[in-house]
């Protein structure tokens, strides 16, 4: 199997390691402050542990769609996923919905008759 490496690919790895590192830096950087506040409620810690795993699955989710979608629509798959999961506020993802080309399966020709293209491969039938 041969691995394709393009700049697009290193863009979205390099912020998502950079975005998991800080995270994970964060997380080490507070967690002596908050040892009072978790031995008294942890029932907190559960729910924001919960919602932050919620979050993340959706993210993956989107991501994936995203991924299988521009592929399918011969669309910049890793760009559109960088965008999507890294603009705030799904704000990327209402820009891939409105951006993304709209498949064409009828062509009509000169002549008036209609050319039937695959939903798949986009060829002329």
């Amino acid at each position: 199997m041969r691995i394709h490496f393009t700049v697009e690919k290193f863009v979205f790895w390099g912020l998502t390691a950079i975005v998991l590192l800080s995270c994970i830096a964060l997380g080490v950087g507070i967690s002596p402050y908050m040892d009072d506040f978790l031995e008294e409620n942890q029932t907190w810690l559960i729910v924001m542990s919960l919602l932050a795993l919620l979050f993340l699955s959706l993210n993956v989710l989107i991501a994936v769609f995203i991924y299988k979608d521009a592929s399918r629509r011969r669309m910049n798959a890793w760009l559109w996923m960088t965008a999507v999961i890294y603009i705030p506020n799904f704000i990327g993802l209402i820009l891939y919905l409105l951006a993304r080309k709209q498949p064409r399966n009828a062509i009509t020709a000169g002549s008036g008759i209609e050319a039937i293209r695959c939903p798949h491969c986009g060829h002329l039938i």
